[in-house]
């Protein structure tokens, strides 16, 4: 009987290799298809929360170029720069920004538009609601400028579309000028408070910029 073991032993073998090799065909299988897993969340793509202002535009439904020359006078000299496209997340609303001045937020509903060289002149920006109240906004506006100077006096508009229904007044104290413009706009109400003084006239510039305020959806 001794002839046979060894070809039985290795029949046998041959049968369990046999088998394990069908066992691991049959696990492969298992490891290309595993059990489903819910499904994760997009990762975040870095490039979407850096977009240009003019992406941001686009997307809101605004058509925008990125800058925009814009012509004022400065203490009577006319000048013309490229202004760049600014968004304000505070009131919702792109405006174009000239190199020398900075945009920022003041406190909820109002912003600053100021000169980068000197912070006390600087132009307070604040959106109105469709529904405002002309004649509150216009006697608190007037108290606020008696706080400042003893004499308020009606102030010049520029000759120019944006401003053909506008409240605009004027006082000083000192070499210090502050004038409010309430533009009374019934798609985009405006009071614009100017700080300026002589010697530095940023008037002109400031109201050139304030024309390109555009509200966005939020």
């Amino acid at each position: 009987m001794n002839k046979y073991v060894k070809p039985l032993f290795v029949v046998g073998l041959s049968s369990m290799i046999i088998a394990g090799c069908g066992s691991q065909e049959e696990s492969k299988p298992a490891e290309k298809a595993p059990a489903a897993q819910p499904a994760a969340a997009p990762e975040k793509n870095d490039d979407n929360q850096n977009k240009t202002d003019q992406e941001k535009g686009n997307e809101e439904g605004l058509i925008r170029i990125m800058e925009q020359n814009i012509a004022y006078t400065l203490d009577g000299e006319q000048k013309e720069q490229t202004a760049f496209l600014k968004h304000n997340d505070n009131q919702n609303y792109s405006m174009y920004v000239l190199p020398e001045y900075e945009l920022s937020a003041e406190e909820p509903n109002k912003d600053v538009l100021m000169w980068t060289e000197d912070d006390s002149v600087f132009m307070r920006i604040e959106l109105l609601p469709n529904d405002a109240e002309w004649s509150i906004v216009e006697e608190n506006s007037k108290a606020q400028l008696a706080a400042v100077g003893p004499e308020v006096k009606e102030a010049q508009t520029p000759e120019d579309p944006f401003f053909s229904n506008t409240w605009a007044r004027e006082t000083q104290s000192g070499s210090d000028i502050v004038t409010t413009y309430l533009i009374k706009d019934d798609e985009q109400p405006l009071k614009l408070t100017l700080f300026t003084k002589e010697g530095a006239d940023h008037r002109s510039a400031f109201l050139e910029m304030a024309k390109t305020i555009m509200k966005e959806d939020k």
